[in-house]
């Protein structure tokens, strides 16, 4: 489980991994279950949150310089 902060207009990116093949299907991404987030703590302009996700995926924060 990924566990990030994020404020007000902050995004996270989710997508196929590096090694994995353009043809997949979506089922076959998901095939090891679903994405989960779970909210850990909110205040008035941030979210502690929790993300779970198939190894076939990757999860980035948006403003990261190697997600763009």
């Amino acid at each position: 489980m990924l566990i990030v902060s994020r404020r007000d207009a902050e995004s996270i990116l989710i997508r196929p991994g590096e090694n994995i093949d353009p043809k997949m299907t979506l089922a076959d991404l998901f095939k090891s279950g679903p994405i989960e987030i779970t909210i850990f703590s909110s205040g008035t302009n941030r979210v502690k949150m929790g993300v779970q996700a198939p190894a076939q995926l990757s999860i980035w924060r948006k403003n990261a310089a190697t997600a763009a």
